[in-house]
């Protein structure tokens, strides 16, 4: 599982809650609270 972070607005992208994984979104893809882009997010470190 991964969780991807969008650093204006905190919004947590988890793989699991998704059809389609991070790594796998296009470029076009938005944050769907703060509209910013793919690059403004951040892989979270998750416990094992």
């Amino acid at each position: 599982m991964s969780i991807h972070r969008c650093k204006r607005c905190n919004y947590l992208y988890i793989d699991e809650e998704h059809e389609v994984p991070f790594e796998q979104l296009g470029d076009d893809y938005k944050c769907p609270k703060c509209r910013s882009s793919l690059h403004f997010f951040v892989k979270k470190d998750t416990p094992k």
